[in-house]
């Protein structure tokens, strides 16, 4: 998938403006107060450096591009900027990042638990050297099925694009009807949404959402899902749901999906050769099989765990690492048998939506009552209509003649069942039973049933609704609540997995070998896995595309060097004045001394407009920067956030002067 833009967000109303030298502190309020504007901050320090008069000036009631039309042309302003917003570029954004002590481990406590700083699998500059991409990778998850809806993941969800979803065919004419996440062979149904909860948390490591403002981000957050559930408890898997599982990820890959991996987070005794030639011929496909080592404390080297113990050439076996780089209490090990350790203590990620603590509300006015929801009710995100008092609930408590309303009921006497029963026999569409002594309470409606939402409410609090008048009935799941932790080497493995996919994301072309090569002789090597895991180590994410450890990413490296050059970033082979590290940045050859990102003149207008002209490189963003005294004025942006138009772009300043010079420079925004 191609990466986003880089979205352009400022402060409506606000503008940064620049004096000219000419231009005092009280001239340039002055100058303001004839726009019937004031300077609401003077940055005073910077005006001092250098010698002219900067500030931010904020009007409510109008506009950003306003301000600057405006101002532009009063003489005694040399620029007006907008007051842009910045996101960290190097942290992602989503909610709960702090808590992701594997992506980034700073020594802070997760879950009640302090860590060590740097125990982490260094996500963040392994990213920062991701190779872009417009074919995401797939990675097959086997378990108990995913919450395919939820808010986290739903965009990166592998879809069928050959099947019409809910249509009752096998469009494809792959031996599956309906087929669009993936399959529940469990049941041998096209619905393969969770069964527990388990699938759904190991996804969320694997590939949940990255830089949305919610919830966690998966080590691979570009990658897409497919998932195929092989339980209909959510606890156990048969070998034969499990084969089932591995023959159609690798009918997939055959008909041309990019899959690259399957998670499996589940093993047991007994060995199978099934089961092993399932795994083989998802291998011979092209496709890595990571397993859990197994979370029972035991030498897997002793005493086989399956499917882990097959040891096959396509699969990596993980056990747990705590954050504190320590093998996890629980894991499972083995110095022959088991490949590396990856995070599995206290890992946070995704909950089924549908498993979420519910919100169980009444809305009235201003005022929220919040309850609880009797077990068995009915959902709702939300129910309005006239509350009527309806007594003890008995069938003659209720109004005549209305319908669609919520049914007022005081505890006592009858069963929750009968009183909710008689409400919807009498027209309710909701019912809230407020309690008969001081305080909250839990009720039942016994039975699985057909039920309207039903919710619970304090003494006090039902007593303060007010009749007669119209509310809103909430009783859903509560979005706060849809993220858990888990431990174990199943909560390991995706890390891995994540990983895999990752590998492949920057070298497409590498053959299952040589992709579990990177994964395995790129861990950090670790005192506590000495003996333990094969490797020694845990893994680490950067040194999958920086495995030279220079600071330039691998596949760029092997693009235009064939080889990896453990060479200085500063290096400038090409001697076009350029290092490595720049050219990497712009995107341009370092072998060519013509291919350099540089500024030239193109002309100057009658106007005194000066032309500037650069090469540019598709999907990079420059800024370009002026001063007027290379010796004693440092470079100011002036134009910002130019999407490039290859193979060359072009720029006009028409601020520049005649009795003035102008020097230019342009670079690469950071992306």
């Amino acid at each position: 998938m191609a990466a986003a833009p880089v979205p352009v967000d400022y402060i409506e109303g606000d503008v940064i403006v620049t004096f000219k030298p000419s231009a005092t502190l009280t001239d340039s309020r002055q100058a303001l107060a004839g726009h019937s504007l004031v300077l609401t901050k003077h940055f005073s320090e910077l005006s001092r450096h250098w010698g002219r008069q900067f500030g931010l000036v904020h009007q409510s009631g109008r506009t950003t591009a306003a301000l600057i039309a405006e101002l532009s042309r009063d003489p005694l302003v040399e620029r007006v900027e907008t007051n842009y917003l910045r996101w960290v570029t190097s942290v992602p954004n989503d909610t709960f990042f702090t808590n992701l002590w594997a992506l980034r481990n700073q020594g802070q406590s997760v879950n009640g638990t302090v860590g060590t700083a740097g125990a982490d699998t260094r996500f963040l500059p392994a990213w920062a050297l991701a190779r872009p991409t417009t074919n995401p990778v797939v990675v097959a998850v086997i378990d108990t099925g995913v919450d395919y809806t939820h808010p986290d993941l739903a965009s990166n969800m592998w879809t069928n694009p050959l099947e019409i979803p809910g249509n009752g065919v096998d469009d494809d004419g792959n031996g599956f009807v309906d087929d669009y996440y993936g399959y529940d062979f469990a049941d041998g149904l096209a619905n393969p949404t969770d069964s527990g909860f388990h699938g759904t948390h190991v996804a969320g490591t694997i590939a949940a959402l990255g830089n949305n403002h919610v919830g966690v981000i998966g080590v691979n957050y570009q990658a897409r899902i497919m998932a195929l559930r092989v339980s209909s408890d959510g606890s156990s898997i048969s070998s034969s749901a499990e084969i089932e599982a591995i023959s159609y990820a690798t009918t997939m890959k055959e008909r041309g999906v990019n899959l690259v991996a399957i998670n499996a987070s589940f093993g047991g005794g007994g060995y199978s050769s099934t089961e092993l030639a399932a795994i083989q011929s998802a291998g011979n496909a092209g496709i890595i099989f990571c397993a859990a080592a197994g979370n029972s404390t035991n030498n897997n080297d002793t005493a086989a765990f399956y499917p882990a113990n097959y040891r096959l050439s396509n699969m990596i076996v993980v056990a747990a690492s705590d954050q504190n780089d320590a093998l996890a209490y629980f894991s499972n090990y083995g110095a022959t048998t088991v490949d590396l350790a990856a995070p599995g203590v206290n890992i946070l990620s995704l909950l089924p939506v549908a498993q979420a603590g519910l919100r169980s509300q009444l809305l009235q006015g201003t005022s929220t009552y919040t309850g609880n929801a009797l077990t068995y009710s009915g959902g709702t995100t939300g129910i309005t209509g006239t509350v009527y008092y309806c007594g003890l609930g008995y069938p003659t408590n209720f109004p005549a003649g209305k319908t669609n309303y919520i049914a007022l009921i005081q505890r006592g006497t009858l069963y929750f069942s009968d009183k909710v029963n008689n409400a919807m026999a009498a027209g309710a569409r909701a019912a809230v039973i407020y309690n008969n002594a001081s305080g909250l309470y839990s009720g039942t409606l016994q039975t699985s049933n057909n039920w309207i939402p039903a919710i619970a409410l304090s003494q006090a609090d039902g007593q303060a609704v007010l009749t007669n008048v119209a509310a809103t009935v909430i009783n859903a799941p509560d979005p706060a609540n849809i993220y858990q932790y888990l431990d174990g080497t199943s909560m390991a493995t995706p890390h891995v997995v994540g990983a895999v996919a990752f590998a492949a994301q920057n070298f497409p072309a590498d053959s299952v070998a040589q992709r579990i090569a990177r994964i395995l002789s790129n861990v950090d090597a670790v005192p506590g896995l000495a003996g333990r895991v094969h490797t020694g180590g845990r893994l680490n994410l950067q040194r999958v595309v920086d495995a030279d450890q220079n600071g330039l990413p691998d596949w760029w490296e092997l693009q235009y060097f064939g080889h990896l050059t453990g060479t200085s970033t500063n290096a400038d082979p090409d001697h076009d004045g350029l290092s490595n590290l720049a050219e990497w940045l712009a995107g341009t050859n370092p072998t060519n001394a013509a291919s350099v990102l540089r500024l030239n003149l193109a002309a100057v207008t009658k106007s005194n407009a000066v032309n500037l002209q650069w090469p540019s490189v598709a999907g990079k963003v420059y800024q370009l920067e002026s001063t007027t005294n290379l010796s004693k004025t440092p470079f100011v942006p002036f134009l910002t956030n130019l999407s490039a138009s290859a193979p060359t772009n072009f720029v006009t300043d028409t601020n520049a002067r005649p009795d003035r010079a102008r020097f230019y420079r342009v670079g690469v925004v950071a992306q």
